[in-house]
């Protein structure tokens, strides 16, 4: 099955370019759509990275909390920053309380629909500028907003759900390690669930999500019709992001 291969942008781990992914009438379009972890770290080489990508729209799905305490490293460069907070704190504060990543996952699409149609929408009306999404891992946030746009243009269903499980392979090592060593010093203890939050992308927790939207709504598509984006808007993101082949 395609899935999108990781582009090494200095600084980060989980930088990705979905295009090549299969759908309906097509094929998804290359340098349209990035995803990533963070990009704190990228340096002069990763900004130029950047430019050279085309990449002219962020969307940071962190709330202010991390933004401040990991600001982008942007400087310098032409481009739109749209700030779209999903929730207080990353994937893994809101585990550290209990929560499943299929608990977190339904959050976001129950309770901040609005921010996935903001997402969404300006996504669709991002012309010749390539937009990049990211949070923190690149992984539930993320996951999430990016999963429901590929499946609102017809992407294979399999394809996306191999796309967001590639995420952990991505993580695994240097970016983990760091991660829980920074969690470690707020008295989180290193545990098997807590690796599972921070780092991991089983299938079960991206599938999980797309039933819950599908046992509601019937579709990705009727359920971002209901949340608010509009007809108009979904052929905008079609035409953006597929190929017809």
């Amino acid at each position: 099955m395609e899935t999108s291969t990781r582009i090494p942008v200095p600084g980060t781990f989980n930088f990705r370019d979905v295009g090549g992914l299969p759908a309906k009438t097509g094929t998804v379009r290359d340098g349209v759509l990035y995803r990533s972890d963070g990009l704190y770290r990228i340096g002069a080489e990763g900004r130029s990275m950047l430019q050279d990508l085309g990449v002219g729209i962020v969307i940071d799905l962190r709330d202010e909390q991390e933004a401040e305490r990991m600001p982008d490293d942007l400087d310098g460069l032409e481009l739109e920053v749209l700030r779209l907070p999903v929730f207080e704190g990353s994937g893994a504060s809101q585990g550290a309380a209990g929560i499943s990543l299929e608990a977190l996952y339904d959050r976001i699409v129950t309770m901040h629909a609005a921010v996935v149609v903001s997402a969404l929408r300006e996504i669709a009306s991002a012309g010749d500028r390539a937009v990049l999404v990211h949070c923190t891992a690149g992984k539930d946030r993320t996951g999430v907003v990016v999963a429901l746009a590929l499946l609102a243009v017809g992407v294979d269903r399999d394809a996306v759900i191999e796309d967001y499980a590639r995420t952990e392979a991505n993580l695994a090592g240097e970016w983990l390690e760091e991660m829980i060593g920074l969690i470690g010093r707020y008295g989180v203890a290193d545990t098997p669930e807590l690796r599972t939050l921070m780092g991991g992308s089983p299938r079960e927790a991206i599938e999980g999500v797309i039933e819950t939207v599908e046992r509601a709504h019937g579709s990705t598509r009727e359920y971002l019709l209901a949340s608010g984006l509009s007809l108009g808007e979904l052929a905008a993101l079609e035409t953006l992001l597929i190929r017809a082949d």
